[in-house]
Protein backbone atom coordinates (compact mmCIF):
# COMPACT_ATOMS: atom_id res chain seq x y z
CA UNK A 1 0.00 0.00 0.00
CA UNK A 2 1.40 3.40 -0.99
CA UNK A 3 0.94 6.09 1.63
CA UNK A 4 0.20 9.46 0.09
CA UNK A 5 2.20 12.18 1.82
CA UNK A 6 0.16 15.02 3.22
CA UNK A 7 -0.35 18.08 1.08
CA UNK A 8 1.23 21.27 2.34
CA UNK A 9 -0.92 23.15 4.81
CA UNK A 10 -2.61 26.42 3.91
CA UNK A 11 0.00 28.15 6.09
CA UNK A 12 2.84 26.45 4.18
CA UNK A 13 1.31 27.59 0.88
CA UNK A 14 0.97 31.15 2.16
CA UNK A 15 4.61 31.01 3.24
CA UNK A 16 5.66 29.83 -0.24
CA UNK A 17 3.60 32.64 -1.73
CA UNK A 18 5.44 35.18 0.42
CA UNK A 19 8.79 33.63 -0.50
CA UNK A 20 8.18 33.85 -4.24
CA UNK A 21 6.77 37.37 -3.91
CA UNK A 22 9.95 38.39 -2.06
CA UNK A 23 12.22 36.70 -4.60
CA UNK A 24 10.34 38.34 -7.49
CA UNK A 25 10.63 41.76 -5.89
CA UNK A 26 14.34 41.31 -5.14
CA UNK A 27 14.98 40.22 -8.73
CA UNK A 28 12.99 43.13 -10.17
CA UNK A 29 14.79 45.60 -7.91
CA UNK A 30 18.12 44.22 -9.10
CA UNK A 31 16.97 44.47 -12.74
CA UNK A 32 16.03 48.11 -12.13
CA UNK A 33 19.54 48.78 -10.86
CA UNK A 34 18.46 49.51 -7.30
CA UNK A 35 21.02 49.16 -4.51
CA UNK A 36 21.52 45.70 -3.07
CA UNK A 37 19.41 45.34 0.10
CA UNK A 38 21.05 44.98 3.48
CA UNK A 39 22.43 41.58 4.40
CA UNK A 40 19.63 41.13 6.97
CA UNK A 41 17.08 40.86 4.13
CA UNK A 42 18.87 37.86 2.64
CA UNK A 43 19.58 36.32 6.03
CA UNK A 44 15.89 36.46 6.99
CA UNK A 45 14.87 34.86 3.68
CA UNK A 46 17.47 32.11 4.08
CA UNK A 47 16.51 31.40 7.68
CA UNK A 48 12.84 31.09 6.88
CA UNK A 49 13.40 29.24 3.60
CA UNK A 50 16.77 27.47 3.49
CA UNK A 51 17.72 27.14 -0.17
CA UNK A 52 15.76 30.22 -1.26
CA UNK A 53 18.92 32.19 -2.03
CA UNK A 54 19.80 29.53 -4.58
CA UNK A 55 16.43 30.16 -6.23
CA UNK A 56 17.04 33.91 -6.09
CA UNK A 57 20.39 33.49 -7.83
CA UNK A 58 19.48 30.85 -10.41
CA UNK A 59 15.78 30.80 -11.29
CA UNK A 60 14.77 32.92 -14.26
CA UNK A 61 12.23 35.57 -13.34
CA UNK A 62 9.59 33.97 -15.58
CA UNK A 63 9.86 30.77 -13.52
CA UNK A 64 9.59 32.73 -10.27
CA UNK A 65 6.52 34.55 -11.60
CA UNK A 66 4.94 31.29 -12.80
CA UNK A 67 5.48 29.68 -9.39
CA UNK A 68 4.01 32.69 -7.63
CA UNK A 69 0.96 32.65 -9.91
CA UNK A 70 0.48 28.90 -9.43
CA UNK A 71 0.62 29.20 -5.65
CA UNK A 72 -1.78 32.13 -5.69
CA UNK A 73 -4.18 30.01 -7.75
CA UNK A 74 -3.97 27.24 -5.14
CA UNK A 75 -4.53 29.67 -2.28
CA UNK A 76 -7.63 30.82 -4.16
CA UNK A 77 -8.89 27.23 -4.32
CA UNK A 78 -6.98 25.57 -7.15
CA UNK A 79 -5.27 22.20 -7.19
CA UNK A 80 -1.96 21.72 -5.41
CA UNK A 81 0.82 20.76 -7.79
CA UNK A 82 3.41 18.16 -6.71
CA UNK A 83 6.30 20.65 -6.80
CA UNK A 84 4.56 22.74 -4.13
CA UNK A 85 4.56 19.85 -1.66
CA UNK A 86 8.14 19.03 -2.61
CA UNK A 87 9.28 22.61 -2.08
CA UNK A 88 7.49 23.03 1.25
CA UNK A 89 9.03 19.76 2.46
CA UNK A 90 12.44 20.68 1.02
CA UNK A 91 12.55 23.88 3.07
CA UNK A 92 11.27 22.13 6.21
CA UNK A 93 13.73 19.23 5.93
CA UNK A 94 16.66 21.54 5.24
CA UNK A 95 15.60 23.68 8.21
CA UNK A 96 15.49 20.52 10.38
CA UNK A 97 18.89 19.39 9.16
CA UNK A 98 20.49 22.76 9.79
CA UNK A 99 18.90 22.83 13.25
CA UNK A 100 20.49 19.46 14.02
CA UNK A 101 23.89 20.50 12.65
CA UNK A 102 23.96 23.71 14.69
CA UNK A 103 23.15 21.81 17.87
CA UNK A 104 25.88 19.26 17.28
CA UNK A 105 28.83 21.38 16.18
CA UNK A 106 30.61 20.83 19.50
CA UNK A 107 28.99 17.54 20.48
CA UNK A 108 28.77 14.82 17.84
CA UNK A 109 27.50 12.21 20.32
CA UNK A 110 25.02 10.05 18.48
CA UNK A 111 23.68 7.75 21.14
CA UNK A 112 20.11 6.58 20.71
CA UNK A 113 18.79 8.89 23.41
CA UNK A 114 20.64 11.95 22.06
CA UNK A 115 19.54 11.18 18.49
CA UNK A 116 15.92 10.85 19.62
CA UNK A 117 16.13 14.20 21.42
CA UNK A 118 17.62 15.85 18.34
CA UNK A 119 14.93 14.36 16.08
CA UNK A 120 12.12 15.58 18.34
CA UNK A 121 13.67 19.04 18.70
CA UNK A 122 14.29 19.39 14.94
CA UNK A 123 10.78 18.15 14.12
CA UNK A 124 9.27 20.74 16.41
CA UNK A 125 11.51 23.51 15.08
CA UNK A 126 11.02 22.75 11.39
CA UNK A 127 7.38 21.66 11.34
CA UNK A 128 8.12 18.31 9.71
CA UNK A 129 8.61 14.90 11.27
CA UNK A 130 12.20 13.65 11.20
CA UNK A 131 13.51 10.49 12.79
CA UNK A 132 16.74 9.15 14.23
CA UNK A 133 17.86 7.92 10.79
CA UNK A 134 17.55 11.49 9.49
CA UNK A 135 19.62 12.73 12.42
CA UNK A 136 22.38 10.21 11.70
CA UNK A 137 22.32 11.00 7.98
CA UNK A 138 22.46 14.72 8.76
CA UNK A 139 25.55 14.26 10.90
CA UNK A 140 27.33 12.29 8.16
CA UNK A 141 25.77 13.46 4.90
CA UNK A 142 26.80 11.94 1.58
CA UNK A 143 29.68 13.88 0.03
CA UNK A 144 29.43 16.19 3.04
CA UNK A 145 26.30 17.85 1.65
CA UNK A 146 23.15 18.11 3.75
CA UNK A 147 21.03 18.68 0.66
CA UNK A 148 21.71 15.06 -0.39
CA UNK A 149 20.04 13.88 2.81
CA UNK A 150 17.08 16.15 2.06
CA UNK A 151 16.63 14.80 -1.48
CA UNK A 152 16.87 11.21 -0.23
CA UNK A 153 14.12 11.92 2.29
CA UNK A 154 11.97 13.69 -0.34
CA UNK A 155 12.31 10.64 -2.59
CA UNK A 156 11.13 8.39 0.25
CA UNK A 157 8.25 10.72 1.17
CA UNK A 158 6.90 11.28 -2.32
CA UNK A 159 7.92 8.16 -4.24
CA UNK A 160 9.60 10.23 -6.95
CA UNK A 161 13.26 9.96 -7.92
CA UNK A 162 15.40 12.50 -6.10
CA UNK A 163 16.89 13.59 -9.43
CA UNK A 164 13.43 14.44 -10.79
CA UNK A 165 12.52 16.38 -7.67
CA UNK A 166 15.80 18.31 -7.81
CA UNK A 167 15.40 19.07 -11.52
CA UNK A 168 11.87 20.33 -10.94
CA UNK A 169 12.67 22.47 -7.92
CA UNK A 170 15.93 23.90 -9.22
CA UNK A 171 15.94 23.75 -13.03
CA UNK A 172 19.18 24.84 -14.56
CA UNK A 173 19.22 27.43 -17.30
CA UNK A 174 20.80 24.95 -19.68
CA UNK A 175 17.86 22.60 -19.06
CA UNK A 176 15.53 25.31 -20.43
CA UNK A 177 17.47 26.09 -23.62
CA UNK A 178 16.35 24.52 -26.88
CA UNK A 179 18.57 21.76 -28.18
CA UNK A 180 21.31 22.90 -30.54
CA UNK A 181 22.30 20.52 -33.26
CA UNK A 182 25.95 19.94 -34.03
CA UNK A 183 25.51 21.85 -37.33
CA UNK A 184 24.56 25.04 -35.48
CA UNK A 185 27.61 25.11 -33.25
CA UNK A 186 30.41 27.53 -34.06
Amino acid sequence: MVVKPPAPSHEALLALESKYAAIAELRRARDRGEPIPERAVFKALAERFPGALHELDTLPLDVVDARLAAIRAVVAGGEIEPWMAWMASYHALLRAGLHIRIRTTKDRTRGAERASELAADASSHAGIEVDVAFVHATLRPPKGRLVGVVYTRLEALFGEPASSIRATLFPRLRDRRPEISGDDEA
